[in-house]
């Protein structure tokens, strides 16, 4: 009995894992705290990343990603101007249509909590999924 409810909490673990690498591919809009609603808009497909800001039309870069779900880590790495070669550790949480997103800027170190800090290089994003 207590095998099988431990096969189960661990498929149950393996399976909410699967499921935020798949959840958290679409279209993402939010913004900032301080910058105004939906300013910022993302694409995160399988492999990749990219962003704008919506009200200049102005491209955040393109990147490629790695998202460990048992951790809630995300780590983007710059492929396209203007992020290029630049690194950013991050935490996420995704709960049901919302993703927030804390990354640094520099590559330095991970932030330790999902607040936006940037006197400590850390910035954080509300997202909203979009249908």
């Amino acid at each position: 009995m207590i095998a099988v409810l431990g096969a189960g909490l661990v498929l149950g673990t393996q399976s909410a894992r699967a499921d935020d690498r798949k959840d958290i591919l679409g279209q993402w809009k939010g913004e900032m705290p301080g910058d105004p609603p939906g300013s910022i808009e993302l694409t995160i497909t399988a492999d990749k990343i990219s962003g704008r800001y919506l009200k200049t039309g102005k491209g955040l870069g393109e990147g490629t990603y790695q998202l460990d779900p048992a951790k809630k880590t995300i780590d983007a790495q710059g492929i396209e101007n203007p992020v290029r070669g630049n690194r950013y550790f991050g935490l996420y949480s995704l709960e049901g249509n919302t993703l927030k997103w804390v990354s640094n800027s520099r590559g330095r170190k991970r932030p330790a909590d999902l607040a936006h800090r940037p006197e400590r290089d850390q910035f954080l994003m509300v997202l909203q999924r979009q249908r």
